[in-house]
């Protein structure tokens, strides 16, 4: 149980907060830096759409609620590193269908596995494995820094009794119930 003098400082502490209270406040905060669309220019290449991107970054944002610029970079590099996963997944799409020779008298499975053992022997396949493997890396890392750093935060915020006021508590008094149980008696 809190202290009077600690539940006093959790407040002081939280009074000084300029920050959005609601969740809508945090949410519409969350989405401030993602409007100027840096990000969007950075990662988004030729044939694919900047708006697209920022509503994938935007629904990240809402998902994940960034308090500040650290919390949603984070969110940002989680966002870019699944898009540039999605691209990756693509172009390995394509290379295998460039590599499908549909004139082989074989099924579809012993036609894509031909494509495969083709792809294999050169270095595009095991270049996009490693480029899949380094996004999905980076993904998790962000992942992870992001929770822990949602973690602490919410183990530092006060508690919710600290919104109340406390003048309720400047009159307290506390009785000994042996001394109120003898008084009745008189």
């Amino acid at each position: 149980m809190s202290s009077t003098r600690r539940i006093i400082a959790s407040r002081a502490n939280g009074a000084q907060s300029g920050g959005p209270v609601s969740l809508e406040g945090k949410q519409r905060s969350a989405l401030n830096a993602i409007q100027h669309g840096l990000a969007a220019r950075a990662i988004v290449i030729k044939g694919e759409s900047q708006d697209d991107f920022r509503t994938y970054l935007g629904r990240y944002a809402e998902r994940f609620l960034p308090a500040d610029e650290v919390e949603l970079s984070l969110v940002e590099e989680m966002a870019a590193a699944a898009w540039r996963l999605r691209r990756a997944w693509t172009i390995e799409g394509c290379l295998f269908d460039s590599h499908i020779d549909e004139k082989i008298p074989a099924t579809p499975s012993q036609r894509i596995a031909v494509a495969f053992v083709s792809l294999a022997s050169g270095p595009q396949f095991g270049l996009m494995h490693r480029y899949e493997s380094r996004l999905h890396l980076s993904f998790h890392r962000a992942l992870s820094s992001l929770t822990s750093l949602q973690k602490a935060r919410m183990q530092n915020e006060p508690s919710p009794i600290s919104g109340h006021d406390l003048d309720v508590f400047d009159n307290l008094t506390v009785e000994d119930p042996m001394v109120a149980n003898y008084n009745e008696g008189d």
